[in-house]
């Protein structure tokens, strides 16, 4: 951990301003007795320490901090309101009496009425020590953290140090989003008082804050010594074990917490969860199953293990209790959207996508999506309809269902079409649209369907894909031959290269949630790339694009991606290429949309579009999938892939398909 002399630089550094302030408020108050002060109401609140472990401002909290430290007024609260404050004008300089007639008004919650008193009592008796808490308390509960911090500072001054008023600090401090500072008030505190949970607590939450792990860990470790029962403390123990990679203490940790809470299935749920949640996915597994022979009717620990099963690509075993889970909680859309996955996985389309409609219910997305004012389609005739297509999902979901705007077309309605700026070019070159869109169009329409509410009521089957003619996707001839005359100098300008072209994408979209899954690293396709009689073409666009440019001159790889401008400069790359591999990202998608040969590296865990034990795709005949039967565990995929990467350019024949 940081020391305490560098902390306390630290912490005096960055309080100069909050100095400031403070001689400002002083001078206010010696020399302004009526001053009003500059006091923000906030919304009360309680101290809370909730499943992300944040401590929730100190507005009630310090409330009750005020109240209990007032002296005993002997005043019943139901008197307050009927006290003559005219009868008191001649006792504003009794500092005692006003400060019994705030704590009277803290009974009644009456801040602003507490504040007013403590304004005056601190103008009567502005060298106690005492006052000055209390009135940083008070200003902290109105959300006037300025105000509070001088107000504490004040009282050290007078008082010197105690434990009380560097954990108050602290709280004020770490409200203001001053961390170093507030760190070390609470590292303060806790020298003072040892035994002072909440600045432990505290320092836990801000050293996780700051990316200090290990430390988080250590405060969370100290804070179940010094109260064993949280089942809280434990849970944010797990997390910063976890991110720390401190293993052995971790699975320590994990037993004795499986020992300890073994009757008591709500915290197994909430073990399990937090071990899910750092993608210890066996661990969470058996905590859930632990908790499901105490309460075998807890609809969630069925969801954490079938979520848990799932991802490792154990579907069998996952879907008994995603039923369960499902038919315990039949109004919950996470439970019936994972059994819905689940489902389409193993084909059963009917249930599947009538299901399906749960991930329309989560909590983000009737903020997040477009839910236009007409009439949504269910299934009517649209022969002669006017029809607004929406987009739902991330771009490589958009171009597998944009297919449904021809089926449309094929219907007979007007098709328009509502999608991402990225799709929109794309879009233009489908059959039968009308019009697209990047942003919403003011209709009117007859229908309108978000793009994956169509296949339930297309009724649509494993057996009637691809459900249009293919491809349904084409890039613009001008673009095609700019590309094919870039890519041909080449082979011109390097007589090694030969004409064999496979186009490479190792990596998706970072902020996709399980995109540490899918994407791989790109030096674990080097034996890929030592084939002979091949040239390679880097297509990766984002942060890694130039990944590539390092291998130039060990193999015949040519990095493209940075001036690839959108999808359409893509799609007309893939025009030029005997074939691409990729893992499961949009490109695949365009690949499979054009009829391009594309062979894709999809991870173990649940993915509906891929359905199971098969290595074809009916949504793209063009389609080859290698599948990882291991999550996490490429190097046999890769072995797959170079083995079928010499087949194909020995036989010299199209890959699509074989």
């Amino acid at each position: 951990m940081t020391s305490n002399t560098a902390r306390h630089n630290e912490a005096r550094q960055k309080g100069k301003h909050s100095d400031k302030k403070f001689s400002d408020f002083i001078v206010a108050y010696q020399n302004e007795e009526e001053a009003n002060l500059p006091l923000r109401c906030s919304s009360p609140g309680e101290e809370n320490y909730g499943n992300n472990g944040a401590i929730s401002p100190i507005r009630r909290a310090s409330t009750r901090n005020a109240r209990s430290s007032m002296p005993d007024t002997h005043l019943p609260v139901h008197y307050a309101p009927n006290i003559d404050n005219a009868a008191l004008a001649a006792s504003t300089n009794d500092a005692d009496a006003l400060h019994r007639l705030v704590h009277a008004r803290l009974c009644m919650d009456d801040i602003a009425g507490a504040s007013h008193y403590m304004h005056l009592a601190l103008a009567a008796a502005p060298h106690r020590a005492d006052l000055w808490e209390h009135a940083g308390l008070i200003a902290a509960t109105r959300g006037d953290l300025i105000f509070a911090e001088a107000c504490f500072h004040r009282s050290l001054t007078l008082a010197g140090d105690t434990a009380t008023l560097h954990r108050n600090l602290a709280d004020c401090l770490r409200q203001s989003a001053r961390l170093a500072e507030a760190r070390y008030h609470y590292t303060r505190a806790l020298e003072i008082e040892p035994q002072l949970l909440h600045a432990v607590r505290a320092l836990a939450l801000i050293s996780a804050e700051l990316g200090d792990m290990g430390d988080a860990a250590n405060y969370w470790l100290h804070a179940r010594e010094l109260d064993p029962s949280s089942l809280n403390d434990a849970i944010n123990l797990v997390a910063a074990l976890a991110k720390a990679g401190r293993v052995e203490e971790l699975l320590c940790t994990v037993r004795q917490l499986r020992s300890q809470f073994a009757e008591n299935a709500a915290a197994l749920e909430a073990l399990s969860y937090v071990l899910y949640q750092h993608d210890l996915f066996g661990d969470a597994l058996s905590v859930a199953r632990q908790g499901l022979a105490v309460d075998p009717q807890r609809a969630e620990l069925h969801h954490y293990v079938a979520s848990a099963l799932s991802i490792c690509g154990q579907i069998d075993a996952s879907l008994p209790h995603s039923i369960e889970a499902a038919r315990l909680l039949p109004e919950d859309p996470f439970m019936q959207y994972h059994l819905a996955v689940l489902q389409l996985m193993t084909g059963d389309y009917k249930d599947g996508w009538t299901r399906h409609k749960a991930y329309y219910a989560l909590p983000d997305k009737q903020r997040r999506l477009f839910f236009p004012s007409f009439r949504e389609w269910n299934g009517e005739p649209v022969k002669g309809c006017r029809f607004l297509l929406v987009s739902d999902q991330g771009h490589g979901d958009e171009i597998q269902c944009l297919r449904f705007a021809v089926w449309l077309h094929e219907q007979g309605a007007v098709v328009d079409l509502l999608t991402s700026e990225w799709v929109a070019p794309l879009a233009v070159s489908l059959r039968g649209v009308r019009c697209v869109f990047a942003e919403p169009p003011s209709g009117p329409y007859e229908f309108w369907s978000h793009l994956l509410r169509m296949p339930e009521y297309m009724q649509l089957e494993v057996s009637n894909l691809p459900s249009v003619r293919m491809p349904y996707l084409h890039a613009p001839s001008d673009k095609i031959d700019r590309w094919r005359t870039r890519i041909e100098n080449f082979s011109r300008h390097n007589p090694r290269t030969v004409p064999r072209r496979v186009g490479i994408v190792w990596s998706g979209d970072p902020t996709f949630m399980l995109d540490r899954f899918r994407s791989i690293p790109l030096s674990k396709f080097i034996a890929c790339f030592q084939q002979p009689g091949l040239t390679w073409f880097a297509l990766q666009k984002g942060a890694k694009e130039r990944e590539a440019e390092c291998l130039a001159d060990a193999f015949q790889i040519h990095t493209l991606g940075p001036d690839i401008k959108d999808f359409v400069d893509t799609l007309a790359i893939l025009e030029t290429l005997d074939l691409l591999i990729t893992v499961d990202t949009s490109v695949a998608h365009l690949a499979g949309a054009a009829g391009r040969p594309v062979w894709v590296l999809v991870p173990a865990y649940a993915e509906w579009r891929w359905l199971r034990n098969r290595d074809d795709s009916p949504w793209y005949p063009s389609m080859r999938l290698f599948r990882q039967r291991e999550l996490g565990n490429w190097d046999p995929v890769i072995e797959e892939v170079t083995k079928a990467l010499r087949l194909w350019r020995d036989a010299c024949i199209p890959p699509a398909g074989t």
